[in-house]
């Protein structure tokens, strides 16, 4: 009697089970790599024509406004994989020297699916900032797929990404360029108006758009394995590039060609419940990466943690009318490759804010990798040439601490409104959610990098609350720079004599960011250049060279032969290159003046610039 009793017990769970997992559904994300949504037509005119992607849009809805938090992968993918915000949670610097610890008591979302008895797969690329942890993936590899789950009524989620987009497909060669012939005319493509008219940019941008056709072709085949396997009308299919690309000024930048991204996604006939609005709608509101998570594990049906910062946008009650009212994105740029840029960013509406902190910095300071790309190569030549003028010379020059866009009338983002008075207001207002944004996170980038390695990764957002009180002040001080000079003068003195490094560390920022209007600062930033704080050495050098105090290249030269920290010596070669590159008749540098302590492919990839030889041959 007892056996029959367990028997029926065991056939009555099996049910349970069955009835649960035929309620749950799959979940596909299709990742094209570095392509914001300018390159498809289906979002922007002049992108390509996309005949599998829109049939996703057409059984589902499309995302008019979706933006990857971050313009490069690592920071990216990370920000997906946690649903946290990398400058929260230490994640923020692209390649990590060391990897972030998760946040305490949570996991990287596909083990959660996983606990929850979901077979996950990933084929292939991680590229994580944090500590991955076990139980992540059930395969992770090239041959990864939902087609090896030993058990075919398991529920899945499946991450495949696709390369044929990547930055590396447009380091073609000259002979490439004059020889091979793309499917798209060059002469029909509409150019970005900061890139100047040439015959290399119209190729560049055409043989892009030759890669994003292929892409929809990739689309296309995993739709049609999974109606293979009967599994179409049981799967979530989300189509979004892992960030904004690629031509020049895209990728590694907060302007909406580096951050936002196209996303589709395909609603299944068996759990159109799950989705509010009807197939082929356009969803206005804003979403972002950090919302991607809680998104999969409440179509999942299973519990968010409170660590994640994102929300959902799908699934269990979520109504579109509430995600249609969402209307603002926080964007965070810090470091790409060896290239240093602070930059957070706040969409609201219509319109983008740009916090530059380090403003004096060009955007096309030199970065080894962008400049692989002929077309960028090309642009730098005709500005050091002088041959070009307006939006296309200012991607070479200082830009201002603040920048405001009207993404809807100034799509490609070229005309600041942050000094015109009639969008006082408007600036007022995002400039102070921004703020607050950064101190309530708190934002860990107040910190320079070296700072975050060497005491914060073991658990950066226990460092973050520990330090609040302190990162508000250095946002405080961090934004004297936004006010007159003179009315500003009073406290920066003050701080550039503080005992506390960092309030050292950001009045020199600020002093910096003023450039010759603080020039009356100078003799009181000139103690810092022998400061006990490297990271202070080099701010101090920033400003003082600006101004034209000092040779900053003797300090930043010895801050790199000397330091044991490699992101130390990173963040002075940061330094050496821009004064080198941008004060040509004054601050020349040359490879033997380099003997570095530290070692790294960052350190590598400067000293390989400075030598004239940014792309040694392996093995050289």
């Amino acid at each position: 009697m007892i056996r029959l009793l367990l028997a029926s017990f065991g056939v009555l769970l099996s049910c349970v089970a069955s009835v649960s997992a035929a309620d749950r559904p799959n979940v596909v994300w299709i990742v094209s790599e570095d392509n914001s949504h300018h390159y498809l037509a289906h979002f922007f005119e002049g992108g390509a024509a996309a005949p599998q992607i829109e049939a996703l849009a057409a059984h589902g809805l499309t995302f008019d406004h979706a933006y990857s938090n971050a313009p490069v992968c690592s920071v990216a993918r990370t920000t997906l994989a946690t649903g946290c915000y990398g400058p929260r949670i230490g994640t923020q610097f692209h390649r990590r020297y060391v990897p972030a610890a998760m946040p305490e008591g949570l996991r990287m979302f596909p083990a959660l699916l996983r606990q929850a008895g979901y077979y996950t797969s990933n084929n292939s690329k991680k590229d994580y900032n944090a500590i991955e942890g076990e139980g992540v993936w059930d395969e992770s590899s090239r041959q990864a797929s939902w087609r090896k789950r030993s058990d075919a009524s398991q529920p899945f989620f499946h991450m495949q990404s696709h390369a044929q987009s990547h930055e590396s497909s447009l380091h073609f060669n000259r002979a490439t360029f004059e020889d091979e012939k793309t499917a798209t005319d060059p002469e029909t493509v509409k150019l970005a108006d900061y890139h100047p008219d040439t015959p290399l940019f119209r190729y560049t941008h055409a043989r892009y758009l030759d890669r994003m056709a292929i892409v929809d072709q990739i689309v296309g085949e995993t739709v049609e394995k999974l109606k293979e396997d009967g599994l179409l009308e049981d799967t979530f299919i989300f189509y979004f590039g892992d960030h904004g690309g690629v031509l020049p000024r895209s990728k590694g930048y907060l302007y909406d060609s580096g951050v936002h991204v196209p996303l589709v996604v395909r609603v299944p006939e068996n759990f159109k419940h799950l989705a509010d609005g009807d197939f082929g709608d356009r969803v206005a509101g804003f979403v972002s990466f950090v919302d991607f998570a809680p998104t999969v594990l409440n179509l999942a049906g299973v519990d968010i943690p409170t660590q994640i910062d994102g929300r959902p946008f799908l699934g269990q009650g979520i109504a579109m009318k509430e995600v249609n009212g969402r209307d603002q994105v926080f964007c965070y740029a810090d470091r790409f490759d060896e290239k240093y840029d602070f930059v957070r960013s706040l969409h609201k509406g219509r319109f983008q804010y740009l916090r530059c902190y380090q403003p004096y910095l060009p955007d096309g300071i030199n970065n080894n990798y962008r400049y692989k790309n002929l077309a960028c190569a090309q642009w730098r030549e005709m500005y050091e040439s002088g041959e070009l003028s307006g939006a296309a010379t200012q991607f070479f020059e200082p830009k201002e601490p603040e920048l405001l866009y009207d993404c809807e009338a100034d799509p490609h983002q070229v005309n600041n409104l942050a000094g015109d008075p009639q969008y006082e207001s408007v600036l007022l207002e995002m400039r102070s959610l921004l703020q607050n944004r950064v101190k309530s996170l708190p934002d860990l980038s107040f910190y320079p990098e070296s700072h975050l390695t060497q005491h914060a990764m073991g658990n950066p957002v226990a460092f973050g609350l520990d330090h609040r009180a302190e990162i508000a002040e250095l946002v405080e001080i961090a934004d004297l720079a936004l006010l007159p000079f003179e009315e500003a003068r009073p406290r920066l003195e003050e701080a550039l004599k503080s005992p506390n490094a960092m309030k050292r560390y950001w009045a020199a920022t600020a002093c910096a960011s003023f450039g010759l209007a603080a020039v009356s600062l100078a003799s009181d930033a000139e103690p810092l250049v022998r400061d006990e704080s490297m990271p202070v050495r080099i701010r101090a050098a920033e400003f003082l060279g600006q101004v034209g105090t000092i040779n900053p290249q003797e300090v930043l030269i010895e801050v790199v032969n000397t330091t044991k920290n490699p992101v130390e010596a990173t963040e002075a070669l940061n330094a050496v290159v821009w004064f080198m590159d941008f004060f040509v008749d004054r601050y020349c540098v040359i490879r033997s003046d380099f003997h570095p302590i530290a070692l790294g492919a960052d350190i590598d990839d400067r000293l390989n610039y400075i030598n004239g030889n940014p792309y040694p041959k392996k093995g050289k």
